[in-house]
């Protein structure tokens, strides 16, 4: 039994854009589309959860995300039926879609690393015989791959981004890795009568790609093949329990109280942002009325920043308005701080529901995850999934202390 029920019409959240499809994390469906983003974000748990439990069925897949870099776009120009590479600037009305080597060097001359790749992928991407677009994470080039002592065992390994990939030297898929010239995995196809007018779809079929000695290719498509994903007849029960309290949360604080609170244009400015420093920090909401108390700070000391790099001083109109708005800002919390309670509950609810699944769905690997560390090799999970629903939206499912925070401390 489903909680809520996509309407047949698509909702505003499920939206496919037009190029390189943004994903938006899971709980923050709440914050972005308030009441019907907290359902879409439960009839997601929901769908995951029977496509996990034994003998059920769900409209929602999955596809696992691959830390490639960087993306390449790749396939047949539909208006001169030639084969071109590129990044997403191929869609551009000044497309940059490379079809010969001297586009590579006219458009990224000022990038040698990125042109480098991109002359790899359209001489060997080409072999594949795209007959549609398709766009896709680069996993390594031939010059990329090492061995590494994992365990105790030999492995060959590529680290495209944050994640080390591995596989025994003595696999079957290891010796396929050898044999390219670079890997690459595809998650999403392009349909259009034009490059820049095409639409994305996740998902990428390829069956109808040439097979190549050349080219190591995968789509994304969650594939559990050893049954150890599912879920027990005790943890599905226990998923569906929690997801009824949540939803149970949910009718207790009503639709228009919801989407009042969550409809504060400063409120939705800051929160996303907020969240993003506390996962930096390694914090997640641990107890809501906390969280509150921490995002005030945040606002305050965010409008006390700017005070302080005004050229007019602290007591000219523009800083007065600025300190005025922290005392609106409190006086709103103060008088919505239950709903606010119930909502960050909710919240908080939705993650610990996503991390469940996610820890079912790191149960199946084909090629072995790591960090690199000083001591050797770490082992992690991959940066996550993407749930694709069946109107066709999508959003990302990834342990956001672990994975998130790791790529925030990179950029550092």
């Amino acid at each position: 039994m489903k909680l809520f029920e996509i309407k047949k019409k698509k909702p505003s959240w499920l939206l496919v854009e037009s190029k390189n499809t943004h994903l938006e994390h899971l709980e923050d469906l709440i914050f972005n589309q308030g009441w019907q983003g907290a359902e879409s974000a439960v009839d997601y748990l929901e769908s995951l959860r029977r496509m996990l439990a034994t003998g059920t069925g769900s409209k929602t897949s999955v596809s696992v995300k691959w830390d490639g870099s960087p993306a390449i776009f790749c396939g047949t120009d539909p208006q001169d039926g030639k084969f071109f590479v590129g990044t997403k600037a191929v869609f551009s009305k000044e497309s940059k879609a490379c079809k010969t080597n001297k586009d590579i060097e006219k458009f990224y001359s000022d990038k040698p690393e990125l042109a480098t790749k991109l002359a790899q992928a359209l001489k060997y991407l080409s072999k594949l015989e795209i007959p549609g677009v398709l766009q896709g994470d680069l996993m390594f080039t031939q010059d990329s791959l090492e061995t590494a002592d994992i365990k105790g065992k030999q492995h060959i390994t590529f680290t495209p981004n944050t994640i080390t990939y591995a596989v025994p030297v003595d696999s079957e898929i290891a010796q396929r890795i050898k044999q390219a010239q670079l890997g690459i995995v595809f998650h999403t196809s392009y349909e259009g009568d034009s490059l820049d007018s095409m639409t994305a779809e996740f998902g990428a079929n390829i069956k109808a790609l040439k097979q190549t000695k050349d080219v190591w290719f995968d789509d994304a498509t969650y594939k559990d093949l050893t049954g150890r994903a599912s879920l027990t007849p005790q943890e599905d029960s226990q998923l569906t329990k929690m997801l009824f309290n949540t939803v149970r949360t949910m009718k207790k604080i009503g639709q228009s109280k919801f989407d009042a609170v969550l409809s504060d244009k400063e409120f939705g400015k800051y929160i996303k942002p907020f969240v993003n420093q506390q996962i930096r920090s390694g914090k997640q909401i641990n107890d809501p009325t906390r969280f509150i108390k921490d995002f005030m700070t945040y606002y305050s000391q965010d409008q006390l920043q700017a005070i302080d790099k005004m050229k007019s001083g602290p007591s000219s109109p523009s800083a007065q308005a600025r300190l005025e708005k922290i005392k609106q800002k409190e006086e709103w919390i103060a008088d919505n701080s239950n709903t606010l309670v119930g909502i960050l509950a909710i919240y908080k609810r939705i993650i610990e529901l996503k991390n469940v699944l996610i820890n079912k769905l790191n149960n199946v690997d084909s090629i072995g995850t790591f960090q690199k560390t000083d001591g050797g090799y770490r082992v992690t999970n991959p940066e996550g999934f993407v749930a694709i629903g069946h109107e066709g939206g999508a959003v990302k499912l990834v342990d956001r202390l672990q994975f998130s925070r790791t790529n925030f401390m990179k950029k550092l």
